[in-house]
């Protein structure tokens, strides 16, 4: 009898046994899943902080180059004195995902055989984006507001008019502007091929002139308000991820009060390639569409000569990426500037170029 009972305990036990074991195995299974749950609840934690301070986390994509103008007559002959050579540092300062986004430049100008002519320049300005979704599809408008102090001054200056005691004429050893910059733009994008971009900048200028003498005195200052308006608006067409061509209509308006009275109008048109090795290649132009209209204006604001000029220009820029941060640019035109004063046409050729490398803290 007592065998009998043994026998059944130890069925009934091996019997259980496989019962206990997947209880363990099935208890072991959810602490594994809610520890798996935790690790992945802390990951995402980590990376919601890791966001939000890549978000505080400022950017500074600055740039250091020099640019250059020539000028030469008809007949490619070097114009003595008119080669400025300018060294420029800047920097786009910003957060990620801000809509905030801050620059500085600071720029001195060399003119060749005039080692005393002194120029610096320096600006400062805020850009805020205002994001917006039309008809389903995206853009944005911006507005950047800015302050730019631009001088240029001659310590003396040798003029033969100056020795002559009846000579009642202008002329000018300095300049001294305060500018004020209100630029709003706007972008809107079409469709994956077109999109529509338009630009608008106002220059609000307080322009203190320096004469070496002015109707016969000397050391007159003059002091007046001027304004300087370039506005463009057009289209960028993207053919495929390595071409695009961006075509705008360029309207300037520039009056400098006791200076010059100028009016532009330019169809400006950038082609747009990129190379697999990451190279931009942007050849350009501003081609006049009409001839541009000149008022040069004597101290009183009296002109003194109307002249016509095409200043159409030719250009080519280049991008090319050295690492991911570091990149090279390169810009370069060429202006076969002519002018028409009283039907009488003249001809210079200018160049413009500038280098600068460019590094993304």
């Amino acid at each position: 009898m007592n065998i009998l009972k043994g026998i059944v305990v130890f069925s009934t036990l091996t019997m259980c046994t496989p019962v206990l074991a997947d209880e363990f195995e099935t208890d072991y299974d959810q602490e594994i899943y809610k520890l798996n749950k935790r690790i992945q609840q802390i990951e995402k934690e980590k990376k919601e902080v890791q966001d939000k301070l890549r978000q505080k986390a400022w950017n500074f994509e600055t740039y250091i180059g020099a640019e250059q103008e020539i000028d030469s007559d008809e007949s490619w002959k070097f114009i003595k004195g008119s080669m400025a050579t300018s060294p420029y540092v800047g920097a786009y300062i910003y957060q990620h995902d801000s809509l905030w986004l801050y620059d500085v430049q600071f720029l001195k100008t060399y003119l060749d055989n005039n080692p005393e002519y002194d120029r610096t320049r320096w600006q400062a300005g805020v850009t805020r984006t205002f994001p917006f979704t039309y008809d389903g599809k995206s853009g944005n408008t911006k507005l950047r507001l800015g302050y730019r102090n631009d001088n240029w001054h001659y310590p003396s200056i040798s003029n033969p008019a100056l020795a002559d005691p009846e000579y009642k004429g202008d002329v000018r050893k300095g300049e001294e502007r305060h500018e004020i910059w209100i630029r709003p733009q706007a972008y809107y994008q079409y469709s994956e091929n077109l999109s529509f971009n338009a630009s608008f900048s106002f220059r609000l200028i307080d322009r203190k002139l320096d004469y070496a003498r002015a109707k016969g005195s000397y050391g007159v200052y003059k002091r007046d308000w001027s304004q300087i308006n370039e506005h463009f608006a057009g289209a960028n067409i993207t053919f495929n991820q390595k071409n695009s061509l961006w075509l705008n209509y360029l309207y300037i308006d520039e009056q400098l009060v006791n200076t010059l009275y100028n009016k532009e109008h330019f169809l400006w048109g950038i082609y747009r390639h990129k190379f697999d090795n990451g190279l931009l290649f942007m050849p350009y132009t501003r081609l006049a569409l009409v001839k541009g209209s000149q008022s040069f204006r004597d101290s009183n604001n009296n002109e003194i000569v109307h002249k016509e000029k095409n200043r159409s220009r030719y250009g080519l820029q280049v991008l090319y990426p050295l690492t991911k941060q570091t990149s090279i640019f390169a810009d370069t035109y060429y202006r076969p500037e002519q002018t028409w004063t009283n039907n009488h046409k003249t001809s210079n050729n200018f160049w413009f170029w500038a280098v600068e490398l460019r590094h993304n803290f």
